[in-house]
């Protein structure tokens, strides 16, 4: 014991040591989890969104009139264009937020979302719809779809009749 009492500082210093390295490493082994565990939920929620459009191209493929529907101008009814458009939309944004917000999805993942939301957002139906939708949807995906939405073309000023003005009579 007396060995104990005489050396007690350098004692404590060794198991001091040994728990520093300890607790480094246990730091080391959290962080590799940490980041293993963050790669698994991205891809899961990237195969997840897939799983979503690939729905969708399958109610496409069992409604071939679907996308010539999408063609006409949008009216109220709830009709199978609004229940597609919808979850279009909410795949679609679900992507923008991995994307732009997340940062969680790879700039080439997104340009395939980008150019299937091309195809989608130029159909007329869409315009009329995102009218009456949009203020449902987070804000930096409002800005996404308005800028892809096609754009109505200016109106041109009828021509007005001639006037002719006459001289004032003031005198």
């Amino acid at each position: 014991m007396d060995w104990l009492d005489s050396h007690a500082g350098s004692v404590q210093a060794a198991a001091t040591l040994v728990l520093v390295a300890l607790t480094g490493y246990y730091a080391w082994a959290s962080r590799a989890l940490v980041r293993e565990t963050h790669t698994t939920l991205q891809a899961n929620a990237r195969a997840m969104l897939q799983a979503r459009m690939d729905r969708i191209s399958e109610i496409c493929i069992q409604d071939p009139n679907l996308m010539s529907l999408l063609d006409d101008e949008a009216d109220d009814s709830m009709d199978v264009r609004f229940f597609f458009s919808n979850m279009f939309l909410g795949v679609l944004e679900e992507a923008h937020t991995q994307y732009a917000l997340e940062h969680s999805m790879p700039a080439e993942d997104w340009s395939a979302w980008a150019a299937t939301a091309e195809t989608f957002l130029g159909r007329p139906y869409f315009a009329g719809y995102w009218q009456r939708v949009q203020h449902t949807y987070e804000p930096s995906f409002q800005r996404f779809v308005n800028g892809r939405l096609p754009q109505p073309e200016p109106r041109k000023a009828e021509p007005t009749p001639a006037t002719t003005s006459l001289p004032s009579s003031r005198g």
